[in-house]
């Protein structure tokens, strides 16, 4: 790997109020465009560091990476509680246009968590833009992602000896306007009812090139979970290429103090050409 000092460059995208914050990672090579697609809420905040290390790897090997912070996260203008899929979307377009305007070299999305769920997604609605997808530890399914999001409300509910509610009780909060807090974050109804509808099933030829796969085993040798089994055989039943792989590290999106994950870095590297 080259030795070629990384550049940096953080910038804000977007109009007055409606900003979203990018880094791109760049030693001004012209092998091909990553985008970054964030996982959710504080998911996203354990595994920065991470992302940035393997940013800066795709950097040295001749690709420019941008990291994307949705609006109304991380550093970006506007408020969680007001966003919508669309609009994150949105950022994502305008992250892929302005890599393409510094270099017209291939696009590949790279997606973490919910972040991988997007990237299909997007690809997919999108079809004839993104070459590969890069997937580290996809959710699989949107409906019960959102589910455990709602526990987890239940449960500090009940940790803190407050008034106990259901998921259902919630989630008519939620259809009803609401905002509600959910684990430290304020989460509009919109944007759960955006994300619980993205359905693996539904997605067909996403990209032009290969999907790689890179799930989390606790042993090595272990194959992915049956969830996930599943998603991958609908993705090839319908003619994506689906490279699967996979990684004993810390499953650093679940823990709080940071960690590393080299077999999930060393499989990256290995991917594109």
């Amino acid at each position: 790997m080259s030795k070629t000092e990384v550049t940096i460059e953080p910038r804000f995208m977007g109009p007055a109020g409606a900003r979203f914050f990018t880094t791109r990672f760049s030693c001004g090579g012209s092998r091909g465009n990553i985008v970054f697609i964030p996982p959710f809420a504080e998911e996203m905040n354990r595994c920065r560091a991470l992302v940035a290390t393997q940013a800066r790897s795709f950097a040295r090997s001749g690709y420019d990476c941008t990291l994307i912070d949705f609006f109304g996260t991380g550093d970006s203008d506007g408020e969680l509680a007001d966003c919508t899929l669309a609009v994150w979307y949105d950022n994502i377009r305008a992250a892929i246009e302005s890599a393409q305007l510094e270099s017209d070299a291939p696009v590949t999305l790279w997606g973490l968590r919910l972040g991988g769920l997007f990237a299909l997604d997007y690809a997919s609605k999108n079809r004839g833009s993104i070459r590969d997808i890069i997937l580290w530890q996809p959710v699989n399914a949107a409906k019960v992602y959102v589910t455990q999001m709602l526990r987890q409300r239940v449960a500090s509910l009940m940790v803190r000896d407050l008034p106990p509610e259901t998921t259902t009780e919630i989630r008519k909060r939620l259809d009803e306007g609401e905002i509600v807090e959910i684990a430290g974050y304020e989460v509009g109804g919109a944007l759960l009812n955006d994300i619980e509808k993205i359905d693996v099933a539904a997605i067909t030829e996403p990209c032009s090139g290969d999907v790689f796969w890179l799930e989390h085993v606790m042993e090595k040798g272990k194959d992915i979970g049956v969830a996930s089994r599943r998603a991958v055989d609908q993705l090839s039943d319908s003619g994506v290429p689906v490279d699967v792989q996979t990684f004993a590290d810390p499953p650093i999106w679940l823990i709080h103090e940071r960690d590393f994950a080299p077999q999930l870095l060393a499989a990256t590297d290995s991917l594109l050409p």
